[in-house]
């Protein structure tokens, strides 16, 4: 065999195999493929055909295995069956994670910050065909299987156009309560990142066996602004209460001794 022959057999299969290969990735790059699990999906089965078509070609010039086109149609029903009984959970990801990401009404997008049934809450960092990956507040990734995404429930904190949680504090009986709930309405009503109604509504939340306990509701555009909101809110009503005279109440024990 001339070496010609060998060039044009075996290697240039693979050489188209690799520009097609390259233009594959260049048409479907990773900032057009983030999050676009059906995306996703087409480029694998893009590489898959190039490729095995680049070794059906290559191999079929042997001359053991000229009827190599033949023999994979009549046992392709038979690799099926197998690879499908041998992959059943892998394909359950896969086909959960198309779901997910072709529907109109998807449930997250990557940036999001949502909560998969009793996981930690966290920011979608990526999707791919197997799992979901979640970043948490203590920096740690979670990796949620796609089957397990479609049938949990999902909260996206994202979604929302604002972020209300809520500062509770305590004060004591015989503490000016009107007053603290005043204080405690501007302070939060003040904010810079607060985004809610002005005055803020105090409630009332519980009489509690060692004072009074008063709420009301920080809202913010975004969820990432609303627990330093809060931090900083919480400090300047305690810095507030002390100059009011308010009392911020600990629980207390009166001890009887008996003789």
């Amino acid at each position: 065999m001339k070496i010609a022959d060998i060039f044009l057999q075996y290697i240039v299969p693979f050489l188209v195999a690799a520009v097609v290969n390259q233009i594959v990735t260049g048409l479907l790059g990773k900032r057009r493929l983030k999050g676009r699990l059906d995306l996703i999906l087409l480029r694998s089965l893009l590489r898959l055909v190039i490729w095995g078509s680049a070794v059906i070609v290559a191999v079929s010039f042997i001359p053991g295995f000229s009827k190599t086109w033949e023999t994979i149609v009549a046992s392709s029903g038979i690799i099926a069956v197998v690879l499908g009984l041998a992959a059943q959970s892998t394909l359950a990801n896969v086909f959960a994670g198309i779901a997910l990401s072709v529907t109109q009404t998807r449930p997250f997008d990557i940036g999001d910050r949502i909560q998969v049934g009793s996981n930690d809450p966290g920011f979608v960092r990526d999707i791919t065909l197997r799992h979901v990956a979640i970043q948490t507040f203590q920096n740690e990734m979670i990796y949620v299987p796609n089957s397990e995404v479609s049938r949990s429930t999902i909260i996206n904190f994202t979604k929302m156009t604002e972020y209300s949680y809520p500062i509770t504090v305590s004060v004591a009986y015989g503490s000016d309560v009107e007053l603290a709930m005043r204080v405690m309405s501007r302070v939060i009503a003040t904010h810079p990142s607060y985004r809610g109604s002005n005055p803020v509504p105090i409630l009332c939340r519980d009489l509690g066996d060692s004072g009074i306990t008063l709420r009301g509701m920080m809202t913010t555009a975004k969820f990432i602004d609303n627990p330093p909101a809060c931090s900083d809110c919480r400090v300047e009503i305690l810095k507030r209460f002390a100059e009011e005279g308010i009392e911020i109440p600990y629980p207390h024990m009166d001890v009887k001794i008996r003789e």
